[in-house]
């Protein structure tokens, strides 16, 4: 169940936001300069945004759109939102620019046939169904940042998790944000510090407590390295989906698929 808590500290005008179990984690927001009352409309308006992608998008929700597609689509064709329609077309950009490697399906999107004059769409295997867990949270990070900008908010921190991170201006004791990045195999060990400064950052890799989530649709073989990938970028949808992609691809196959992006900032950690 989604549940949110949210403070306001006059001294500093900052105001702190925080939901539980929204898109399968934590969200933080810290908004720095904006009135008690100015940061709780946004705020609201911020948790409804989010609350709505988490159903749009949410496959363990037997009510959201992308499950009654995963239900039906093997029957018939299903007609499409027009949101949602735009959301797959971009992850087949993705799926073509990354060779095929990132994968809504986890299987092969070439096995889905899309009709778009009717916005609708069919699955052409049995076995076949949309997980748009590797996209999900570039995507409300993108619409929120746009949404903060819409505001004239010009110092904000914001946090999926900390596997995606959004970092609008400025800390308000300096002149970027700081992030750490842990070893997750050992406590107290940082492998990395950013800067970052309207600056996306996402996060994907293995740890003690949760290894094999990010499969490769090629060979059906979850990852299970001792590694993390860090990608930085002005873009926090590229960013998501590449730390996905990178996680599984070969070293031959990283500078071809980079090379298909723009100021991307990729560190890897084999641990």
């Amino acid at each position: 169940m989604i549940s949110g808590s949210s403070c306001y500290f006059d001294e500093h005008s900052m105001f702190h936001g925080s939901l539980m179990n929204i898109m399968g984690t934590r969200f933080d927001m810290l908004l720095i300069g904006k009135n008690r009352d100015d940061a709780g409309q946004l705020w609201h308006s911020i948790e409804e945004e989010l609350k709505r992608l988490h159903l749009m998008m949410n496959r363990f929700d037997p009510d959201s759109e992308i499950s009654r597609i995963n239900q039906y689509a093997i029957q018939h064709f299903v007609p499409v939102s027009e949101e949602l329609w735009a959301i797959l077309q971009d992850c087949r950009l993705y799926h073509q620019k990354t060779f095929g490697l990132f994968d809504i399906t986890l299987k092969d999107l070439n096995k889905v046939s899309f009709n778009q004059e009717y916005r609708s769409l069919r699955f052409q295997q049995c076995d076949l169904s949309f997980d748009l867990g590797g996209y999900a949270k570039g995507y409300a990070m993108k619409r929120l940042v746009n949404l903060l900008k819409e505001h004239k908010v010009e110092n904000c921190f914001v946090d999926f998790g900390n596997s995606a991170i959004f970092a609008l201006g400025n800390h308000p004791y300096g002149d970027s944000w700081k992030v750490s990045i842990g070893n997750p195999y050992q406590d107290g060990t940082v492998l990395s510090e950013f800067s970052l400064k309207n600056r996306a950052l996402s996060t994907s890799g293995n740890s003690p407590s949760y290894t094999g989530h990010i499969v490769d649709p090629f060979s059906g073989i979850f990852n299970i390295r001792r590694m993390s990938v860090c990608v930085e970028s002005h873009d926090s949808l590229d960013a998501e989906v590449l730390t996905t992609t990178l996680m599984v691809a070969e070293k031959s196959q990283k500078k071809e698929i980079l090379d298909q992006f723009e100021d991307i900032h990729l560190k890897e950690f084999y641990l």
